[in-house]
């Protein structure tokens, strides 16, 4: 199983960005029961994608991530009010058409920018422990109010999504209680966009909600079921992440198909065996996953650093250990406000070690964020290669160190 070393240093490395994780989790889990439900399940990726061009048609005109991904977002909440079921024209072809056209503008904007192939990558598939205290404040102020929304209109929210002539006849004033779930559903999108991701956010939108609805009948467990599935995936994805060195969204991502297949083994077993038999093989298959992910370790991160501290002789007298580089990443976030130019060197430093993917795009976002330069490094190349040694040494030149 996970080491608790692991859990304590997972909480003291990320421990800011795990309840922004979880509250995002939870978040969509809930929203996603009601897009399950009301079979809209593609408007999930649709504002995903569309966030995602927001944020990159913000950062070429200087302007807020959130306010570019929200503005697109809305726009599109506004396109989908429309009540399509009056004309011959489908809504999700009006979903699909939105999709392709942000798929592809995203990136011709990033193209056209010159920011190249990582800030794309960044942009459409993020990292969940990357929030910083901007990205915090921004998602509390969105998706708070947007959970606050369903609790005192969940009734109404909720006959107009299962039955809408019911609620009709009832009274209810169906288009403007989906107006108000689309909106938030839009601005929860575009908070998270930047840190989530597409895949994620789309992930979150759909999978857990399936996975509870599979096994509960039941609204309101099938709701609790969701967040339970939301949050124990990111819980084992930020575990694995931290262990083995390995994107956490896409870890996530990968973790709640396998746990919406064992719900499917579960379903199919119980039409045919008994509940002990039924919870008997998916609690094993299960607890495979889980001692698979806690078995996973960092590929051939002893070496690299190994062979990067020993080409470094001459400037370090201390090789790097690999499993120093959580403490390292930890103590440059916690000095860089109180002694930034001591905290650059050590950055510096750090990124000649050559560090392993995960806390070199640690270190290489910090150093982004506290000097507000643009520092070209590209973690695919070694410290000493040519491109990589031009962007240190810029960076030395300019702050004098």
């Amino acid at each position: 199983m996970f080491a608790i070393d692991n859990i304590a240093a997972v909480i003291n490395v990320y421990g800011n960005a795990l309840p922004v994780a979880f509250l995002i989790a939870i978040t969509f889990a809930i929203f996603g029961i009601f897009v399950v439900l009301k079979r809209m399940v593609f408007i999930g990726v649709t504002l995903s994608e569309v966030a995602a061009c927001g944020v990159a048609f913000a950062l070429i005109y200087d302007l807020p991530p959130f306010v570019g991904a929200a503005l697109f977002c809305l726009l599109v909440v506004a396109i989908l009010a429309y009540p399509y079921e009056l004309s011959k024209l489908p809504r999700d072809t009006v979903l699909g058409t939105i999709f392709i056209f942000a798929s592809g503008m995203g990136i011709l904007l990033v193209a056209s920018s010159g920011f190249g192939l990582e800030k794309v990558k960044g942009i459409l598939y993020g990292n969940l422990l990357f929030a910083s205290t901007n990205d915090v404040l921004t998602i509390c102020a969105v998706m708070i109010p947007a959970l606050l929304m369903l609790l005192i209109f969940f009734r109404p929210v909720l006959y107009s999504f299962l039955d809408r002539e019911s609620a009709l006849t009832l009274g209810i004033n169906v288009w403007r209680y989906e107006l108000l779930f689309f909106v938030f559903l839009g601005l929860t999108v575009a908070a998270a966009s930047r840190i989530a991701g597409v895949m994620l956010v789309f992930c979150y939108l759909v999978v857990p909600a399936a996975t509870a609805l599979l096994l509960s009948r039941n609204m309101v467990p099938g709701i609790l079921l969701a967040c339970f599935f939301a949050v124990l995936t990111t819980i084992l994805g930020i575990m694995t992440s931290y262990q083995a060195d390995l994107p956490p969204n896409q870890l996530i991502a990968v973790i709640s198909c396998c746990l919406l297949v064992i719900a499917m083994v579960y379903r199919k077993c119980r039409s045919t065996h008994s509940l002990l038999t039924s919870a008997s093989l998916s609690t094993t298959i299960f607890l495979l996953l889980v001692f698979y992910l806690a078995g996973l370790q960092p590929q051939s991160v002893a070496e690299t650093v190994t062979s990067a501290t020993s080409v470094m002789q001459p400037q370090s007298e201390a090789a790097i250990a690999p499993d120093d580089w959580a403490a390292i990443t930890a103590d440059l976030e916690k000095s860089m406000t109180s002694d930034p130019v001591n905290t650059l060197k050590k950055a510096i430093e750090a990124l000649k070690a050559n560090p392993p993917p995960f806390f070199c795009e640690t270190i290489v976002d910090l150093i982004k964020q506290k000097t507000g330069k643009v520092f070209d490094w590209d973690g695919n190349l070694p410290a000493d290669s040519d491109k990589n040694s031009k962007a240190l040494k810029q960076l030395e030149s300019e702050f004098h160190l």
